[in-house]
């Protein structure tokens, strides 16, 4: 989409400068003329409805007002569009004019669980360089929706680099190459304002377009985020390091945070639970209900709307399988999670008893605002669990005793403390 919104604007370009003296004073049968070429040279239906004007003052430029783009299920608004191009840039090929600015407000993609309420970019040339800005809103549902009351705007800036080169493998197609360097992202969660500088670039793949419609599916790229202090759902970190690539219809992210929060009043509810079940004393009594932690790594996949998710946070292991839907970013991922032996410096510290056993865990939600915890109504199925466990145990012990009477009986007396300490490592 990208690509073709470029050169559409482009091509509006393009007619305007070559039938500026003979269209410009009938601008209904220019704005007609227009649609019908855009719509066949770019693949987008276009249906220029507003006012159409070239203005000479305060600089050169298009302006042009209330712009729709349809291709299939794609659908896009242009509330408004400026493009300023100086008289003597016309005289050159397309390819080689430098915008003075290209500026849109409010434009409006269907689906999208947001709206670009501006952006605007500087000295743009293809292949150069070009310093941008953009605010987008987040909305409460797919567009058209109303915008989100408790979100604030997302305000990115920053420089980008867009160039359009030959397919090879279909004749007369280009390809799409972004490059985003030092790009500034800030916004807000509550109180909290949130800040990340990005880097990457974004390649279209050669003869993807043709077929496909989901981006992951026609680009490949890379980008690489530092974030400052965040929050999702219950987890807060006070910076982190965050790397997304797109390869072959696959996106896979990773994140690496430290010394960060998290609410674990979900977790102390289900250790409660599975507690009084088992009749055993409850490990959790003391645990506060967000805890500090040291190390959080996350790694998750999406493909086709599945999505893998693995995450470590200290002793706390997650790993969730299920879906993330494209069109309103809906959440549904079940998985378990497991406590393992705490280190010396670890808060949750669980009876030998307690430790690797699968706890079920679920996402629930959007992307965006996802509930996510242990299921505390799940606390009976565990039960049968401990009790095998419990009795494994029992008889091992038994078994160990026994060994250790044998000891008295069977190994020379020198060498028997020796076989003592060697059995009561296996008791631990």
């Amino acid at each position: 989409m990208l690509k073709r919104f470029f050169i559409t604007l482009l091509l509006l370009l393009v007619f305007l400068g070559a039938g500026l003296g003979y269209y410009l004073s009938d601008t209904e049968r220019l704005k007609t003329q227009l649609s019908a070429q855009l719509t066949i040279a770019s693949g987008y239906e276009v249906d220029i409805q507003g006012d159409l004007n070239w203005q000479l003052l305060p600089n050169p430029g298009l302006a042009a007002a209330n712009i729709k783009l349809r291709d299939g299920e794609t659908q896009m608004h242009v509330h408004k569009l400026r493009v300023g191009l100086s008289l003597s840039e016309l005289i050159k090929p397309p390819e080689s004019w430098q915008l003075d600015d290209l500026i849109l407000d409010e434009v409006r993609i269907k689906d999208a669980g947001f709206r670009v309420q501006r952006f605007a970019m500087q000295d743009f040339a293809l292949g150069q360089a070009t310093p941008f800005q953009a605010q987008m809103l987040m909305l409460q549902a797919g567009e058209p929706s109303e915008v989100r009351e408790d979100a604030a705007p997302v305000d990115v800036s920053g420089t980008l680099t867009y160039a359009l080169t030959d397919s090879q493998k279909t004749s007369g197609a280009t390809l799409s190459d972004l490059t985003i360097s030092q790009t500034t992202i800030a916004t807000r969660l509550g109180e909290v304002p949130i800040n990340a500088t990005c880097a990457g670039s974004l390649k279209e793949i050669d003869g993807a377009a043709s077929s496909e419609t989901d981006t992951l599916n026609i680009y490949n790229g890379q980008m690489d985020c530092t974030s400052s202090q965040f929050s999702v759902s219950s987890l807060s970190w006070p910076e982190s390091q965050v790397s997304m690539v797109v390869q072959d219809g696959k996106l896979n992210a990773t994140l690496l945070a430290a010394n960060g929060s998290v609410d674990i009043q979900k977790l102390k509810d289900t250790v409660t639970n599975i507690s009084v079940l088992a009749g055993k004393e409850n490990p959790a009594a003391d645990w506060p209900n967000v805890m500090g932690y040291q190390n959080l790594l996350v790694n998750a996949s999406l493909q086709d709307e599945q999505v893998v998710a693995d995450a470590n946070l200290d002793n706390l292991q997650v790993a969730m399988r299920g879906t993330l839907a494209q069109a309103d970013s809906a959440l549904n991922l079940k998985g378990t999670l497991t406590v393992k032996q705490a280190t010396a410096d670890q808060l949750i510290r669980l009876d030998p008893l307690f430790t690797d056993l699968p706890l079920p865990f679920d996402c629930q939600g959007t992307a965006a605002e996802p509930d996510c915890g242990p299921d505390t109504s799940a606390a009976m199925s565990i039960v049968g669990e401990l009790a095998k466990r419990e009795g494994r145990r029992v008889v091992q012990e038994k078994v160990q005793e026994s060994l250790l009477d044998g000891i008295e009986e069977k190994i020379p007396e020198e060498l028997r403390e020796g076989a003592k300490q060697l059995l009561n490592l296996f008791k631990r």
